[in-house]
């Protein structure tokens, strides 16, 4: 273990650890007026997030610690599981959906979304794919069963309905592709034949279109459609510079719907301002910045593609939360990172962080060996 946390970057470690401890934090913050007006106790979202960090933490540090090449050896068989799940969760039956939505497996009191599961196994098996194909990954044939397999993935999703999520990893699938070495002109072409489908999703569901609409004229919609988007900018506005403090906000009293979920970052804003918002930014950065610099200097494809796939799953649902919530795109359920209450999301994010790390330091340690080698051979060498 301590050679494994030698050899690792310690700026996503500590980072990560940073984020983790910060969420809990919010979590009470933004949910204990929530958690005493519906269930009588403010603490009741604050116990079950600290039980999921504490189940995350130690999922942290196994992944850490189990060679990342594992994960790819299994990754036909976890697949096979994800879409199982995906399955499973639409025959439910209806009195099991939330807001109408099936999404939810249950664990005891514990439950996930079985969407984030089929995410982090999609990561790991197109990047295990990339790795296997090499040079053929630019033919068309070779490449179509890993095109079939996100759009099963991003189809199941949609049926749920989750409309947000499904596209979301739609696109890390095919940026993953990419960057494992697919054709431009390939992933081009599959993107516009999706593009109907997008688009059919979007207008032929009542409450996305209202969403939209709302969207292009808030103040319209701000007591109705548009009410969240627009607590959500209050709240923004309160905070100013420097923010109210910590715990002060007023949003999460019943302003602002959901303040510990979606919206988040507008109760993160209200109550630590700007500044704050700028602080927490920047250690998102951190880990973005790292995990492409560890992206890069993977010592295999698959561990490359790996490393981009958990880098771009963070910066893609930290750039849309924050997005809906200064009103740059239509309301939709999208979590921050790390900072979000809501089921067993937690526990993915930093699975997928720990094995950024493993990979990180299997290439510290590739390196470090090259340099030694190259130094015995100066050594040898020099009169």
């Amino acid at each position: 273990m301590n050679q494994r946390l030698a050899r690792m970057d310690i700026a996503i470690f500590i980072s990560a650890l940073a984020l983790l401890g910060l969420g809990v934090v919010l979590v009470y913050s933004s949910s204990f007026a929530v958690a005493q007006h519906r269930f009588g106790g403010a603490d009741f979202f604050l116990e079950r997030q600290v039980v999921r960090a504490l189940i995350a933490l130690a999922c942290f540090i196994v992944f850490i610690n189990v060679d990342y090449h594992v994960w790819g050896r299994i990754s036909p068989y976890a697949f096979m599981a994800a879409v199982g799940m995906l399955v499973f969760v639409l025959l439910l039956p209806d009195s099991a959906a939330v807001n109408g939505a099936k999404r939810w497996i249950g664990l005891g009191p514990l439950n996930f979304q079985a969407s984030d599961f089929a995410r982090l196994v999609l990561v790991i098996t197109i990047a295990r794919r990339c790795e296997d194909l090499g040079p053929d990954i630019a033919v068309w044939k070779k490449v179509l069963p890993d095109l079939v397999k996100i759009g099963l993935v991003c189809g199941l999703i949609l049926i749920e309905p989750n409309f947000s999520t499904a596209a979301i990893v739609g696109v890390i699938g095919l940026s993953l592709l990419f960057v494992g070495g697919a054709r431009l002109q390939h992933i081009a072409g599959v993107m516009l034949m999706c593009l109907p489908v997008a688009l059919a999703g979007l207008i032929g569901s009542s409450y996305r279109r209202a969403r939209i609409i709302s969207y292009f004229d808030l103040s319209k919609s701000a007591k109705d459609i548009g009410y969240q988007a627009s607590q959500a900018l209050i709240g923004l506005g309160n905070g100013g510079l420097f923010g109210v403090g910590l715990g002060e906000g007023k949003q999460k009293y019943f302003f602002l719907p959901e303040p510990h979920t979606d919206f988040a970052f507008a109760i993160l804003g209200e109550e630590l301002g700007f500044v704050g918002l700028m602080a927490v930014f920047l250690v998102f950065g951190v880990i973005i910045w790292r995990g492409l610099r560890t992206a890069a200097g993977a010592p295999d494809r698959m561990g490359q593609v790996m490393a981009f796939g958990f880098t771009l799953i963070l910066g893609l649902y930290l750039l849309l939360h924050t997005a809906v919530n200064v009103g740059l795109v239509p309301t939709t359920g999208v979590p921050l990172p790390f900072l979000s209450y809501g089921g067993m999301s937690l526990v993915f994010t930093m699975i997928g962080t720990g094995i950024l790390l493993n990979i990180s330091s299997q290439a510290k340690h590739i390196a470090g060996g090259m340099a030694r080698t190259q130094q015995e051979r100066l050594h040898k060498y020099r009169p």
